[in-house]
């Protein structure tokens, strides 16, 4: 059975003489007296410090050392406490950055706790944000039917203005020997140079690889698909074959029917954090992202 109080025998911290009390839980306590009468050391010396004390006593080794071990308070003994939360009072300068939680100062672990067990979630559609393993990307695209061919695209520019010659001749020179542009296949090394408007939008995909769906194929897949998630920063975009494929509104912007034969679907993968349907994707949550120091957490309105 719970105790029903907290049992203190013999409190000598700082200018306590002695002092025995019982003082019920879970109930609204005041401590009232003179100053120097001893409250402080009563509710910050002794409780707050042996409730402290022995939390920290029962973490790992490991966890301790990044915690503040108070000192054993003059007393007898304490039973019924439970860990202990203090919150003093006293005056701080007036800030108009601060907030609750930086003056209460939980606002540092807050941020650790939502960047560690934190569900991101779309801005936009509100759905929740998805990660997936190379490895699980993997073993869904070879869940396609077998025989269907195909093209594992990264990612380099999405819906950009400007000429991006510089992009295109990076990719020549590392070896990629072709590139989707706005949609269409195009040879990085043909004799005349790929153009494009400077005042207009575009996309551009390198093409990593060209491959149907068999046995003995996963090895080559997961090279691929390694290569592409590294050049498309951690996403991936795979056209596979579709005969007969239905058009619709809903996917037309990732159906192209440039690349004969037959229409091509697409399918958008990332090992980040994101939204298959809307694009949006999330790196890796860190307490930055809470940190209104931060670019990564502060309001773009504020």
């Amino acid at each position: 059975m719970p105790a029903q109080v907290i049992k203190i025998v013999g409190a000598r911290q700082h200018n306590l003489k002695n002092l025995s009390v019982e003082i019920p839980r879970e109930k609204l306590v005041v401590i009232t007296g003179l100053s120097g009468s001893g409250k402080s050391s009563l509710a910050f010396d002794t409780l707050y410090a042996e409730g402290q004390r022995r939390y920290v006593e029962s973490l790992s080794a490991y966890a301790r050392q990044f915690l503040d071990k108070l000192e054993k308070p003059e007393v007898d003994f304490i039973e019924g406490l439970s860990p202990a939360i203090a919150i003093e009072q006293r005056s701080s300068g007036a800030n108009p950055r601060s907030t609750i939680a930086t003056t209460t100062e939980i606002y540092d672990y807050l941020r650790v706790l939502f960047s560690a067990v934190g569900q991101p979630h779309d801005p936009t559609t509100g759905k929740p944000l998805v990660r997936q393993t190379p490895q699980q990307i993997v073993d869904q695209i070879l869940m396609f039917p077998a025989e269907t061919k195909i093209v594992v695209l990264a990612p380099i520019v999405e819906n950009e203005r400007g000429e991006f010659r510089d992009v295109i001749e990076k990719l020549r020179r590392e070896g990629f020997v072709r590139a989707r542009v706005d949609g269409e296949i195009l040879e990085l090394s043909r004799p005349e140079p790929i153009r494009l408007k400077k005042s207009e939008s575009h996309t551009i995909e390198a093409v990593v690889d060209r491959l149907v769906i068999r046995d003995g194929v996963r090895v080559r897949l997961a090279d691929s698909l390694d290569t592409a998630l590294k050049w498309g920063g951690n996403r991936v975009l795979v056209l596979r074959e579709v005969e007969n494929a239905a058009s619709s509104a809903a996917n037309a912007k990732d159906v192209t029917t440039r690349m004969a034969p037959g229409k091509w679907q697409a399918a958008r993968y990332s090992t980040d954090y994101g939204n298959a349907e809307s694009g949006f994707t999330l790196g890796e949550l860190t307490p930055k992202h809470f940190s209104f120091n931060s670019h990564l957490g502060a309001c773009p309105a504020c």
